[in-house]
């Protein structure tokens, strides 16, 4: 039986660049993903607009996109679709490489090609790694189910507010807007 081959996130971040796969690394197992639909693209521009204003204005940190990858530990690497690390943090983020540590607010837009089991393991991952609050977007169902590490977990649709106090604080949108 042949053994896997297992990598580092310093491994993978000295491997060439191929734009054509996004890639993860899931306890030094490679994980490759195919590119996301218009349906998905479609939210995460709009939650980075939505989000990404309202952060640069109010001066909250910096809001990063879906091929920003985030060292979870010496062979987890997860790149969740949107990302924010708050203003404090900044300082520690290296401007090459991976950024080290979890996103403070990770988004994660559900696909029709994505395992639930695996969205599960990666939302454990950014939990463990010391992520405030995760969102689990669901384009074709129109809503977000928001977990948060105190093991909150809550599911807003439609005209209902999303709001994040202690990560944008005043920060308050149509759950519909994410999907416009």
């Amino acid at each position: 039986m042949a053994s896997k081959t297992l990598l580092t996130a310093d491994e993978l971040e000295k491997m060439p660049d191929d734009d054509s796969v996004q890639i993860e690394l899931d306890e030094g197992e490679l994980i490759t993903m195919r590119p996301a639909g218009a349906e998905h693209g479609d939210s995460e521009t709009d939650i980075i607009v939505i989000i990404g204003s309202y952060v640069r204005k109010h001066r909250l940190g910096r809001l990063y996109p879906g091929d920003t990858g985030f060292r979870l530990s010496p062979d987890i690497v997860r790149v969740p679709d949107v990302a924010l690390v708050r203003q404090n943090r900044l300082p520690l983020v290296r401007r090459k490489g991976f950024i080290d540590g979890p996103p403070d607010l990770a988004v994660e837009i559900f696909s029709p090609s994505d395992s639930v089991r695996q969205l599960m393991r990666k939302v454990k991952q950014y939990f463990a790694a010391g992520c405030h609050t995760v969102w689990i977007v669901y384009p074709e169902a129109k809503e977000v189910q928001i977990l948060e590490a105190a093991r909150t977990d809550r599911l807003h649709t439609g005209d209902e507010m999303i709001e994040a106090p202690e990560l944008l604080p005043g920060f308050s949108a149509r759950i519909s807007e994410f999907f416009e």
